[in-house]
């Protein structure tokens, strides 16, 4: 497969990281049973917590600058994001009835739309999208209008937010109802508005100061995350979700996807060939596409080899860890590829 000179290759490797990193981040949450394997595990879900996030900034970064008449835009969407979405509901359902043992009452039926069901709650991502995409072709004529001064507001104000969440305001009982209509905005709408001015930005820095710069942010990012888990969550062994829209995450998912972008493997050697001209390349590019089906699949994967008991054997020791995440991503990244082959299935792989 010859990549196309215009794809965005490191917004494919993002990608790719972030549908690994909520994958781990769903699977950990098992193997947390005593004080060492909880600390180990906090510290893993401190690095996973970002992977919706960077979903978020790739988003943002591929539509905001862009030019949208609305209804091409809106069907485009449509049938990229919400006839998947649909496909999984539908599967969602049956599986819960066939193998949870479910009624198909409305109720029922409602809890896996809207994700309040336990078996479908990463549907609250679909629905995050769903309502930043019906505002895109607003806020890209407002940045392509007011240029740097539209991103600078939008990011003082999801900064500030940001801060407010980390100190807990949005806890305070008065604050919970009157502001939470804005806070729930902007904790999805700033990662769009970030992602999308790190990728049409550049820093006066050289490339690989911009990169350091990167990661020393998320190695920030992730210490001062850490150490909220840590603190938080004392006295249990169980892991403490913090909000994604933690200073402390938005630091991680900044940085990480700052170093993605000026990552250069001619930083390491100049005799190695630009990742785009490697296999891999091609094999990130492939994985990448089959992120959004691989999101759908693997929750209800997961819940099930738990509900079999395989799951629940394997967690009495943390080094099964790494291999059950490679066996469920594996599986879901093969099921998706074998659905985008087939007519009737290939709506539900979300591959384009």
């Amino acid at each position: 497969m010859k990549i196309s000179p215009k794809r965005i290759l490191y917004l494919d490797e993002v990608r790719s990281l972030a549908i690994i990193l909520v994958v781990l981040g769903h699977i950990v949450r098992m193997y947390s049973k005593d004080f060492t394997s909880w600390l180990i595990c906090s510290g893993i879900f401190s690095l996973t917590r970002i992977g919706v996030p960077l979903f978020f900034t790739v988003s943002g970064a591929l539509l905001l600058t862009r030019k949208h008449v609305i209804m091409e835009f809106l069907e485009k969407r449509f049938k990229r994001v919400v006839l998947p979405f649909a496909f999984w509901i539908i599967v969602y359902m049956i599986l819960g009835v066939i193998l949870w043992g479910y009624t198909l009452t409305p109720d029922y039926c409602l809890g896996i739309i809207l994700g309040s069901n336990y078996l479908a709650s990463p549907f609250w991502f679909i629905w995050s999208l769903i309502g930043i995409y019906l505002l895109i072709p607003i806020l890209s004529s407002f940045i392509r209008e007011y240029g740097d001064f539209a991103y600078k507001y939008l990011i003082i104000i999801t900064i500030v937010l940001s801060l407010f969440t980390t100190i807990g305001f949005f806890q305070i009982q008065q604050a919970k109802y009157e502001f939470r209509v804005i806070f729930n905005f902007f904790s999805v709408l700033g990662y769009f508005i970030l992602g999308s001015y790190i990728q049409n930005s550049e820093f006066s820095m050289s490339k690989s100061k911009s990169f350091l710069f990167g990661v020393v942010l998320f190695i920030i990012g992730i210490i001062g995350h850490f150490l909220q888990i840590y603190y938080s969550g004392l006295g249990g062994t169980q892991l403490k979700p913090v909000d994604f829209f933690n200073i402390f995450v938005v630091a991680e998912t900044i940085g990480l996807f700052i170093a993605f972008k000026y990552a250069d493997v001619k930083m390491i050697s100049s005799k190695i060939k630009p990742i785009k001209e490697q296999k891999l390349g091609e094999i990130i590019i492939l994985f990448s596409s089959c992120s959004f089906g691989i999101y759908f699949s693997h929750y209800i994967l997961t819940m099930y080899l738990f509900k079999l008991g395989f799951m629940q054997s394997w967690i009495k020791h943390l080094y099964n860890f790494p291999i059950s995440s490679i066996i469920i991503i594996g599986f879901c990244w093969a099921l998706i590829w074998v659905m985008s082959k087939i007519p009737l299935l290939k709506i539900g792989s979300g591959v384009r």
